[in-house]
């Protein structure tokens, strides 16, 4: 029977730091270094995702050290120095919360820490204060749901780091939303509607963008693997925000890799396709196997245990919000830097849809100045 844990003040704690972070990360460490941008893309993506990538750091000494969190990883570890697609279920509107610590153990490889993974997102986060607007400038996706639009998002996407031979992982969640009583009234329907089978412990996969977007890298020789990411809470699932405010964590948390490398890839679309498609119906039978007889996939154990990195970001990030506190307060130089970049991000969410897009059009201005 599903259930949800004990509460500890701890745990209560976790679901209280996490999300302030962002602000003070956006005030103090991103916005002296946006002058960067307009020396070089390659630097200023350099830069900022060393830091956004530390900033992994923080919710999984979060997790692991205060909250106790026991996040179990198996399977391919994500290669630093190529550029890859991730695909997981999406079971709940969390998720994002424990994926961050899944990272930190699964990325091997020299520069782990400069190894960035971006997230496909829903367009409406971008306006969030603090968290939407870091992610723009960390130079994450947000499509719009229509997909004349989102394709000529994602074919500038391409683009831009096949230009540049950005070396990252991408995030896509291909069912779209999470996993709810009235989302998999959906799926059924779509099921129906297309004779396919009905699923207990997925959604049916929404196969356009993530075929694309496989199709486009693969044709720019941009793409070295796909990994097929399985996740799954054993004891408890903490389905929106209010369990975790309410500091419910689950005290397990499963994730499996699996790697496909381009090698092996389809080259069509209609090949990538059902590519996904397969892979949804392997997820789908191995939760169910799972819920049945608590067996789950199996593979090599990925674990990083440099614990003393955790600490140190934990204290890092924990100080840094009275050090932005303190600088408001005591320098006029600094509340004016931040001004000034927030009111410049401000207008360029509004005008160009947002930092991400800027940062591309910038680099595709250079392009055409250097060709010309």
């Amino acid at each position: 029977m599903i259930h949800l844990t004990q509460t500890y003040p701890n745990k209560t704690l976790c679901s209280e730091i996490s999300p302030h972070i962002y602000l003070p990360g956006y005030a103090l460490l991103f916005c002296p270094l946006l002058p960067l941008l307009f020396v070089s893309n390659k630097l200023y993506r350099r830069v900022t995702d060393v830091l956004f990538t530390y900033w992994q750091y923080y919710p999984t000494a979060l997790l692991e050290i205060l909250c106790g969190c026991d996040i179990q990883v198996t399977g391919d570890a994500i290669r630093t120095g190529e550029t890859s697609i991730l695909v997981m279920n999406h079971r709940t509107r969390t998720d994002w919360n424990f994926f961050w610590p899944t990272l930190y153990h699964s990325v091997m490889g020299e520069g782990r820490l400069r190894h960035p993974t971006k997230f496909v997102l829903k367009d409406v986060i971008r306006h969030l204060p603090g968290p939407g607007w870091v992610m723009q400038l960390a130079c994450f996706v947000y499509v719009k749901r229509c997909w004349v639009l989102d394709k000529a998002i994602l074919q500038r996407y391409v683009d831009y780091v096949a230009d540049t031979s950005y070396k990252h992982s991408l995030l896509v969640f291909p069912e779209g939303t999470d996993f709810t009583h009235n989302t998999k009234r959906s799926s059924d329907r779509f099921a129906e509607k297309n004779n396919l089978q009905k699923y207990d412990y997925v959604l049916h996969p929404r196969t356009t963008g993530f075929t694309f977007l496989a199709h486009q890298l693969l044709l720019k020789n941009n793409l070295d693997a796909v990994y097929d990411v399985t996740l799954v809470y054993p004891d408890s699932v903490p389905q929106d925000e209010r369990v975790l405010l309410k500091g419910n964590f689950p005290k397990v948390i499963k994730v499996h890799f699996a790697r496909y490398p381009k090698s092996v890839l389809p080259k069509s679309e209609a090949g990538l396709r059902e590519f996904l498609q397969k892979r949804w119906l392997d997820k789908e039978n191995t939760l169910k196997e799972f819920k049945a007889t608590g067996r789950f996939l199996h593979g090599e154990v990925l674990r990083v245990n440099e614990r003393w990195e955790l600490y140190t970001a934990l204290v890092f990030w924990s100080v840094l919000p009275y050090v932005v506190l303190y600088l408001l307060a005591a320098s006029e130089s600094f509340r004016s830097v931040v001004a000034a970049n927030t009111l410049f991000l401000v207008a360029v969410n509004i005008f160009s849809g947002g930092f991400q897009n800027f940062e591309m059009a910038l680099h595709h201005f250079r392009k055409g100045n250097q060709i010309h």
